[in-house]
């Protein structure tokens, strides 16, 4: 919990701070809609595909590094086998080195540390690890910008969390 408050306190006070810069400032806010993959080592081995919906704030140091907080909400469970998994949420702090390949296209790795709550078969279960991944970018504009992304959340014994987010950033 006291990772989450740090996340949420943290994320705050990057908005906050983008609303008070009159010229791109470094801050912006995404959003992305994500398909979860969970493969779990549960009696039956069920795997899961339910989606979720990310907010993130970031700054973007340069060119070639941002940070970044998401936060993500479940919008859909899932079923496998009579056995029901539900996001309640998922947290990450992210760094995010990208190569820009042209003028508008960037290909971009990332890595951190995400937490998430979930419930599967009716009982909270709360996981954190490293996480790592990649994606590429398309800048439209200035201030606009569509991604997608494949980022491992979860890595333990009994879980595996996948992601693959679609979604647009708003430099402020």
């Amino acid at each position: 919990m006291v990772f989450f408050r740090t996340a949420l306190l943290g994320s705050a006070f990057l908005f906050f701070s983008a609303l008070s810069q009159a010229q791109d400032s470094g801050y912006y806010g995404a959003a992305s809609l994500a398909q979860l993959n969970v493969d779990t080592e549960l009696e039956g081995t069920p795997s899961f595909t339910p989606h979720v919906v990310n907010l993130m704030l970031g700054y973007r140091y340069s060119n070639s590094l941002s940070a970044e907080a998401r936060y993500g909400f479940g919008v859909h469970s899932s079923s496998d086998r009579g056995v029901k998994f539900e996001t309640d949420y998922i947290t990450s702090l992210l760094a995010k080195p990208r190569l820009y390949l042209s003028p508008e296209v960037a290909l971009y790795v990332t890595g951190g540390f995400s937490r998430g709550k979930f419930m599967v078969a009716g009982e909270d279960t709360t996981l954190n690890s490293v996480s790592y991944g990649g994606g590429i970018q398309y800048d439209r504009n200035p201030r606009t910008t569509y991604f997608i992304d494949w980022i491992k959340l979860i890595d333990k014994d009994e879980y595996e969390i996948n992601t693959l987010n679609i979604g647009v950033t708003y430099r402020f």
